[in-house]
C-alpha cells in the first residue's frame, strides 16, 4: 500500500512538471556556421531579431543565409521567423507611440497657434475696419476742406469786389461833390463879378424914367 502512494505521488509529480510551460528568453545569440552540423566551425554569432537574406534550404533542416554584413553561413531553420523578434515589435511600436505622441502634441501645439491667429487676426480685421473707417472720415474732411477753402476764396473774391466798388463809389462821390463846390465857388464869384453892373444898370433905367 505504502509503495503505490509512493508511486502515485512521484506520478502527480512528473505530471505537473511535464504541465508547466516555459518561454525562450528572445535574447538568444544563435551561431552561424560554415556548413550544415554543429562540427563545422563558427563563422559569427547573430543575435535574435537580426534580418538575414535566406539563400538556400536543405532537407537536413539548416538555411543558408546572408548576414547584413556579407557574411554568409548555415543556421538550424527552426531559429528562422517569418516575422521580426517580439522586442522588436515592441521596440517598434513603442517608437510609433513616441512619434504619435509627439505628432500629438504637435497637432495641439499648432490648434493653440490657430486659435491665437484666429484671435489675432479678428483684432488685425478690428484695426483695419477702423482705420478704413478713419480714413474714409479723412478723405470727406478732406473734401469739405476743400470746399470750404473754395467757398472762402470766392467770398474774399467778393469781398475784395465790394470794397472795390465801395471806393469807386466813395471816389465818384467825392469828385461831384469837389465839382459841385467848384462850381459853386465859381457861381458866386461870377454872381459877385457881375452884380455892381447888374445894379448900376437898374439905376439908369430907372434914371431916364
Amino acid at each position: 500500500m505504502k509503495a503505490l502512494m509512493i508511486i502515485f505521488a512521484l506520478f502527480v509529480g512528473i505530471s505537473s512538471v511535464q504541465a508547466e510551460t516555459r518561454y525562450i528568453v528572445d535574447q538568444a545569440k544563435l551561431p552561424l556556421r560554415s556548413g550544415q552540423g554543429t562540427s563545422f566551425t563558427i563563422v559569427k554569432m547573430l543575435p535574435s531579431g537580426v534580418a538575414v537574406e535566406v539563400l538556400e534550404q536543405s532537407e537536413a533542416g539548416y538555411t543558408r543565409v546572408r548576414t547584413p554584413q556579407g557574411k554568409e553561413g548555415w543556421i538550424l531553420s527552426r531559429y528562422l521567423m517569418k516575422s521580426p523578434a517580439a522586442r522588436d515589435r515592441l521596440a517598434w511600436a513603442e517608437k510609433e507611440l513616441s512619434q504619435l505622441k509627439s505628432l500629438k502634441q504637435a497637432k495641439q501645439t499648432l490648434e493653440l497657434e490657430h486659435a491665437k491667429l484666429g484671435v489675432e487676426n479678428k483684432a488685425i480685421q478690428k484695426e483695419l475696419d477702423h482705420i478704413r473707417k478713419v480714413a474714409a472720415n479723412a478723405v470727406i474732411i478732406a473734401d469739405e476742406n476743400k470746399a470750404l477753402q473754395v467757398s472762402a476764396q470766392n467770398a474774399e473774391r467778393a469781398l475784395e469786389d465790394l470794397r472795390q466798388d465801395t471806393h469807386d463809389i466813395r471816389s465818384g462821390a467825392q469828385q461831384r461833390w469837389f465839382m459841385l463846390g467848384g462850381g459853386a465857388i465859381l457861381l458866386g464869384i461870377l454872381l459877385g463879378l457881375l452884380a455892381p453892373h447888374l445894379k448900376f444898370r437898374r439905376k439908369e433905367r430907372w434914371g431916364r424914367y
